[in-house]
């Protein structure tokens, strides 16, 4: 008999090998989500070694092979997608996002929003209105009832929209006037490394942007008109905008406030009795000082010669 196949959307286990059978078993993509994303990214590499760059080639749809030694099973993904959903406190996001991860266009990958929240909300008995719950849901459940084509043995053939010559143009302008702009201009690889992520979800969020304005009525589904695609640039602008938020929150994140004040005392290339002098300046004892040098700042400072650092 043939073993019947789980359909899910949403995905809660995400070891590698759970993650694979959910995919081979729901070829339009899953969703994982974890409430906090750290004991997803945590887990990274903690047995083979390859979790996260099998995620970073999971983000651009690379075809993916995967053989399971238990039962010599052999799976092949053609087409592989999965969005991965979670919450984090500001305090983590140096350790799951910063170093490495925001340098090789891990962090890059996921679009992150950190609102601007000065107090916490009151409470009080207003509720979200069942009409609009209502028609949230009508909207999903038609989004996921659009059916693409089916080919040859019930696999699912792929329908695609083309840009209007309008929305071809508006996203060329976007690309030379604004992303290019900003890539040439800035001095940090990590934003360098938006740029390129960022071109990516701008064509997402026009796929997306057009399916949800003619599943409500706004527009047709044959191509991506150019109100979608100015749509789209407006949200990855507001992407862009909630990174440059973040970014200090990755880069000083894991230190304290008296280290993150001698990080920035420091200038770009010093020994270690500059580092002690400056460190006396603001209340650190020399034993503080050596010990930050070679345990605490490895994100940040890297070591030229005996006694000589340099600032990441």
């Amino acid at each position: 008999m043939e073993m019947p196949q789980r359909k899910c959307h949403v995905v809660v286990n995400s070891t590698i090998e759970a993650l694979v059978s959910a995919l081979r078993d729901n070829p339009r993509g899953i969703l994982i989500y974890n409430d906090e994303i750290d004991s997803l990214l945590s887990n990274f590499n903690r047995y083979n070694g390859s979790d996260e760059s099998y995620f970073l080639s999971l983000f651009s749809g690379t075809p993916f092979k995967y053989t399971r030694k238990s039962n010599n099973e052999y799976i092949f993904l053609p087409n592989p997608y999965c969005s991965i959903i979670g919450t984090t406190q500001p305090g983590m996001l140096s350790s799951l996002f910063g170093g490495k991860r925001s340098q090789n266009g891990f962090s890059s990958r996921f679009l992150k929003v950190y609102p601007d929240i000065a107090a916490m909300p009151s409470w009080n008995e207003a509720s979200m209105p069942e009409e609009i719950l209502d028609e949230w849901e009508r909207i999903i459940r038609q989004v996921d009832a659009v059916q693409p084509p089916a080919g040859q043995e019930g696999k699912i053939n792929p329908f695609e929209l083309f840009f209007s010559p309008a929305a071809k143009q508006r996203l060329i302008r976007w690309k030379n006037e604004v992303n290019s702009c900003v890539y040439v201009e800035s001095e940090s690889e990590a934003e360098k490394a938006l740029c390129g992520k960022l071109e990516t979800y701008l064509i997402r969020f026009c796929l997306v942007i057009q399916v949800m304005r003619g599943i409500c009525g706004e527009a047709d589904m044959n191509e991506i008109d150019e109100e979608s695609a100015d749509r789209a640039i407006r949200l990855t602008e507001y992407f862009r905008a909630m990174e440059s938020r973040i970014a200090p929150e990755m880069e000083v994140g894991v230190l304290d406030q008296r280290h993150t004040e001698l990080l920035s005392l420091l200038p770009s290339s010093f020994t270690t009795s500059e580092a002690v002098g400056i460190g006396k300046r603001i209340g650190l004892s020399e034993s503080t000082v050596k010990r930050f040098l070679r345990e605490g700042a490895r994100e940040f400072i890297r070591k030229e010669a005996h006694g000589h650092y340099c600032k990441i």
